[in-house]
């Protein structure tokens, strides 16, 4: 939603543009379905274009840049209202069920249990507060809606997992909610002086009907689908060069998405030349944390044209992640930025590579990891 200005091509005097507001809100498009017009346009009468800071004698080019000025505001401003009505939601949350979730408490549990420590970056605490949060607001709208004290928890549970069954949620975060449950049941009961025991994770026909609800959820957020070299040829020529260059190593090397954002680091990764002359790319995973420093280190031999190709482009640092749009308008619906490291088992495996070997390029510290979620069980290789 916002300002953006159109290109007059058959328009001879001057100015040979003109201002629109398109909008994707349902409310300013009444009456449409999903196979509709997803937005609506609307030009903006000149008599407006002083008061939004347009003038006539204006070039092309400065009314667009006074139009991306008026779109950052208007970002704000909407940033800015769904914060505030975010948090009048739950302080009407609050004082609707002051009983089940006292405030202080809530205070208390969300400072001690919640709200990242300063020992972590700004980049960790955004990350890691973000899923806290989401789960313990969803465990708060559990817990009110049960309507059952914590000490009793364990002797109700089919009451929980049916609110998981109706919202459809998938079983990691069903497990999610239920230990932030747990914990806020055992902070409460402990504040209280009350005996608690903790609700089980769903087991046997609970967890299957739970899985089978989210499996028919129309938009369930589902893996990546592989990201092929024939796709990267589907691509080639349509998007730009250090998108292209990203998705490159990403398919040929099989690193996570942060991990090739690293690479712009020079101290993220190094080159070993073995006595054989054969390369080996060492890449530093910041993603694996329960190892020390020395031991996050995985290698990846160059045995291919292409690796070697990749690893020119890494040493040129002429790569730079793409948006997921991007993505889904040149190969589909369904890929992302994982699409790469989704689809690396099978290629390697298609060029004679043995499972145990890829494993460790992939950084797994288990074979079944990757044999589990990697490989395509539909593709066939002799």
């Amino acid at each position: 939603m916002g300002y953006y200005v159109r290109f007059l091509p058959r328009k001879k005097k001057a100015p040979v543009w003109k201002v629109q507001f398109v909008s994707y809100k349902r409310s300013d498009r009444p009456g449409s379905t999903s196979n509709e017009e997803r937005k609506r346009a609307w030009d903006i009468s000149k008599d407006r274009w002083r008061a939004l800071g347009f003038s006539p004698v204006m070039t092309i080019e400065d009314a667009r840049v006074r139009a991306r000025q008026l779109n950052a505001q208007l970002k704000i401003k909407h940033q800015e209202e769904r914060i505030r009505e975010i948090q009048k939601k739950r302080v009407s949350f609050q004082m609707r069920h002051e009983a089940t979730l006292p405030e202080e408490f809530v205070a208390e549990f969300e400072e001690r249990f919640v709200r990242p420590r300063s020992v972590f970056s700004d980049e960790q605490k955004k990350r890691i507060g973000q899923r806290r949060y989401t789960a313990c607001y969803a465990a708060q709208k559990i817990i009110v809606q049960a309507g059952i004290e914590p000490t009793n928890w364990y002797f109700h549970p089919g009451v929980f997992y049916d609110l998981f069954y109706e919202r459809k949620y998938s079983f990691g975060y069903v497990k999610n909610i239920l230990a932030m449950m747990n914990l806020w049941g055992d902070f409460f009961t402990r504040k209280l002086a009350h005996p608690f025991a903790p609700l089980r994770p769903p087991r046997g026909y609970e967890k299957k009907r739970i899985l089978e609800a989210y499996y028919q959820k129309k938009h369930r957020r589902q893996p990546s689908r592989s990201t092929t070299p024939e796709h990267l040829e589907m691509m080639k020529g349509h998007i730009n060069q250090q998108n292209f260059n990203w998705l490159y190593i990403s398919v040929w090397l099989g690193l996570r998405p942060q991990e090739i954002d690293n690479l712009k680091d020079d101290g993220m990764w190094k080159v070993e030349i073995l006595p054989t002359g054969r390369k080996v790319f060492w890449v530093f995973q910041t993603k694996i944390i329960a190892l020390p420093p020395e031991d996050r280190w995985k290698p990846i031999p160059i045995l291919f044209d292409e690796q070697n190709f990749a690893l020119k482009m890494i040493e040129d640092k002429n790569f730079k992640r793409p948006l997921t749009k991007t993505i889904h308008k040149y190969i589909g619906e369904g890929h992302d930025t994982y699409g790469g490291r989704k689809g690396f088992v099978d290629l390697m495996l298609s060029k004679n590579q043995a499972l145990e070997n890829i494993s460790i390029w992939m950084g797994h510290t288990a074979l079944n990891r990757t044999w589990r979620s990697y490989k395509n069980k539909r593709v066939y290789h002799e």
